[in-house]
């Protein structure tokens, strides 16, 4: 899968990637909110491997796509429709995303997520939209508020990051109303 927005274009990971991932995969900033990292070089490795077997997995159930600027790579969004215990219905799925520190408030999660959805929906048959993030990661909440997800849940000790048992949001909205508008999706 390819996408490509006004700023941005979201593509397949290949094994070129490595550096780029790892740039921003081991950044503390970057990883302060998830289950993983700071990577290792091999933790990133693996990450481009996992991604590599994902895209030959028929049908299909995750997309990790590179977030790319001007060609290289700032970040990462995926899209999971059956490795999740949030998803209800087999046209529910869930987002998540990460973007290097120096890109941050710049709108490009924002886009890139907005353009996911709308692929979602329009390609994938997705109907509802599910993501989780940490209560104090504001950045990641207004991107979910951004993209009209609506606060449905609190997971206590939802993920266990640095050996600590956290929280976690849980957020969902309906993909009917998502305008694909000025989007090029196109099947790689």
């Amino acid at each position: 899968m390819e996408i490509i927005t006004e700023r941005l274009r979201l593509r397949e990971f290949t094994i070129s990637d490595v550096g780029s991932v790892h740039e921003f995969a081991s950044d503390p900033r970057v990883c302060a909110f998830v289950e993983w990292g700071p990577n290792t070089l091999a933790d990133s490795t693996a990450f481009i491997s996992d991604c590599l077997a994902e895209q030959l997995v028929h049908p299909r159930t995750t997309w990790t796509l590179a977030i790319t600027q001007d060609a290289q790579v700032i970040g990462s969004i995926a899209l999971m429709c059956g490795a999740s215990n949030l998803l209800e219905h087999a046209s529910d799925a869930e987002i998540g995303f990460v973007l290097r520190a120096e890109s941050w408030v710049l709108g490009y999660v924002t886009e890139a997520a907005t353009a996911l959805a709308a692929a979602a929906g329009e390609k994938l048959g997705i109907t509802r939209l599910l993501a989780t993030c940490r209560p104090d990661n504001i950045g990641s909440v207004r991107v979910l508020e951004k993209l009209g997800l609506l606060r449905i849940g609190y997971l206590r000790g939802h993920k266990l990051i640095d050996g600590v048992a956290r929280d976690s949001v849980v957020f969902a909205r309906s993909l009917a109303s998502v305008n694909p508008a000025a989007l090029s999706i196109r099947e790689a």
